[in-house]
């Protein structure tokens, strides 16, 4: 019994540990601010929204405004697991990738504009793959807004792509920045050919990718869309296949980009011509790997990352370098929930079965040992 009461405190001081530790790894508050790039102001009256990230996608933890000085507050569940902060702006979101144990950030965001100078495509890059009767094209964009002040381009189409009149557009994504790509198809015009992103130009770098296949017949001639004297053509082909310009000396050899034959263009005026003939079949060497990847991960039921426009987007698990912290505080809320249950069904069973006691034993054997006497002397 003295043992008993001896471990009491230490069990309470075990007990009152796990919540204080759980309570450290799933309660936190960040705090942040938003500032406005375009008029370098505090963004007052934002809407700030926390999102949790996991495999299963992202999911809203906790919402908020920011005050008349940008800042503001909100309460992290777990702040080991991984979370993005997304401000919305004149109807335009902003992210932010919050480190684990962050404590304090801020948030870029910028007005909106409908329309914009200072916005232009910098680099074409074309993937050219060709099998029997189809050829298919990977195209990828680089957009850059240089706007001063800078603002994002948001109107019913901020970024418009002239394809081939036969083309058929079998996928689409857009990056921002050095950000997780997103699916997001084109969206075909008034005109063949013609389609269209919906998606905001922030100030930086946006990535527009599409792919699409053609009819193909053993050959093709290309006639890329010169959009600005900056743009840059890259095109990328196997070395199976067989690669002809239009003009000569416009485009030039790229040797050790990869292991297919890679032609760059650089910036071109717009009366020159940058038309050329392709023919030949096959597949790019660079993308072979990718595909097996693909394909093995299929076989095992995974999803496939990239969308195969070129190195594959592979992010990392979010989960994994906080794998120990969340394991160790799923087994504290285990014990604790043990220690609460333990008590919570000790409390009836001490209801109905008195505590034992000594001299309450006592008592009873001796009235016990009486009657036998009184029994004995009756006989």
């Amino acid at each position: 019994m003295e043992k008993y009461l001896l471990k009491l405190p230490l069990l309470f001081l075990v007990l009152a540990t796990h919540l204080i530790v759980s309570s450290f790894l799933f309660a936190a508050d960040i705090k942040g601010t938003v500032v406005n790039g375009t008029t370098r102001r505090p963004g007052a009256g934002d809407e700030v929204v926390l999102l949790s990230l996991s495999r299963e996608g992202m999911k809203e933890t906790a919402r908020a405004t920011a005050d008349l000085r940008g800042q503001f507050s909100l309460p992290v569940p777990d702040p080991q697991a991984s979370h993005v902060v997304r401000v919305i702006h004149q109807g335009i979101t902003y992210h932010r990738t919050m480190e684990a144990g962050a404590k304090r950030f801020t948030v870029e965001v910028f007005d909106v504009a409908r329309q914009l100078e200072g916005v232009t495509a910098i680099m074409d890059v074309q993937r050219f793959e060709a099998t029997g009767d189809q050829l298919e094209v990977k195209q990828l964009i680089t957009v850059r807004n240089e706007s001063q002040p800078p603002r994002t381009l948001m109107n019913d189409r901020p970024f418009e792509i002239q394809l081939p009149a036969e083309a058929r557009v079998k996928s689409g994504l857009v990056q921002v920045e050095d950000g997780q790509p997103l699916k997001q198809n084109p969206v075909a015009g008034d005109q063949k050919g013609q389609y269209y992103f919906v998606f905001p130009i922030r100030p930086g770098d946006t990535r527009f990718a599409v792919v699409y296949h053609l009819p193909y017949r053993g050959e093709a001639l290309i006639e890329p869309k010169i959009r600005n004297p900056r743009e840059r053509f890259i095109i990328m082909l196997p070395k199976a296949m067989k690669f002809e310009p239009k003009v000569a000396g416009i485009f030039q050899p790229m040797p050790g980009t990869t292991p297919d034959n890679v032609q760059g263009a650089s910036p071109v005026r717009a009366d020159q011509v940058v038309a050329f003939r392709i023919s030949g079949t096959g597949m790019l060497e660079e993308l072979e790997g990718q595909r097996q990847e693909a394909q093995l991960r299929k076989s095992n039921s995974a999803p496939s990352p990239g969308g195969g426009l070129g190195a594959p987007i592979d992010a990392p698990d979010p989960l994994q370098q906080y794998r120990v912290s969340i394991l160790l505080g799923l087994v504290l809320l285990m014990i604790i929930g043990v220690i609460y249950v333990t008590r919570k069904t000790r409390l009836p069973y001490a209801q109905t079965h008195p505590p034992f006691r000594p001299e309450a034993r006592s008592e009873r054997v001796k009235k016990q040992a009486s009657r036998r006497h009184m029994k004995r002397a009756h006989v």
